[in-house]
């Protein structure tokens, strides 16, 4: 006889997805800071043992929402960033991203980790390993595509940490300053330093 607390692999992914959404919900209502994991746990329907059981934390969880907001917007089906208009890649998809920062949650999901990033050892790691080393390949892809051929590919590197520097700032400064000027100004770094000998 099987065990009937037992989740299908259909029913956890339900559940996951579940969770995920109710998580970007009670930040778009409350704010990152006020949403606790009980809130998330509440609004899902499921207990919050459930959500430890997927993610270790509240900044481990929220890495993995603010990911699947910017996996929707930004990666075509195949996981790979979606196509931009011929010679604009890096101002396309900072167009995009601004626009999701402003349609959903993501942009005050990110801004809170950033915070909290500054104050807690577990949540820095969280960024890190899940915001900064692994998603930095799809702006510095985008990048190198705009860059000149001889480009010198370090300094490609330092515009993108610089670009995203910037970005960050302004989304816990003056989030309403993340418009589409604004990423056309940083797309055209990549062009000027480029460019510089």
């Amino acid at each position: 006889m099987s065990d009937p607390t037992t989740d299908t692999p259909r029913r956890s992914e339900t559940k996951h997805h579940a969770i995920l959404e109710a998580a970007a919900r009670c930040v778009g209502r409350d704010g990152y800071a006020a949403t606790s994991i009980e809130a998330v746990a509440a609004e899902a329907g499921v207990g919050k043992q459930t959500i430890y059981r997927w993610w270790p934390s509240k900044p481990a969880l929220f890495v993995e929402v603010y990911s699947a907001l910017v996996n929707r917007t930004l990666l075509s089906p195949d996981g790979a960033v979606a196509a931009a208009p011929p010679g604009r890649p890096v101002s396309d998809l900072l167009r995009r991203l601004f626009g999701l920062y402003r349609s959903t949650p993501a942009g005050s999901i990110l801004a809170g980790l950033i915070g909290a990033a500054a104050e807690d050892a577990q949540t820095r790691a969280a960024v890190r390993d899940g915001l900064v080393l692994g998603r930095r390949s799809i702006l510095l892809d985008r990048i190198r595509e705009a860059a000149p051929a001889d480009a010198d590919r370090s300094r490609m590197e330092h515009v993108n940490d610089l670009i995203v520097s910037m970005i960050w700032q302004r989304l816990i400064m003056a989030p309403e300053d993340l418009t589409n000027s604004f990423a056309d100004e940083l797309a055209q770094l990549v062009d000027t330093v480029g460019h510089a000998r």
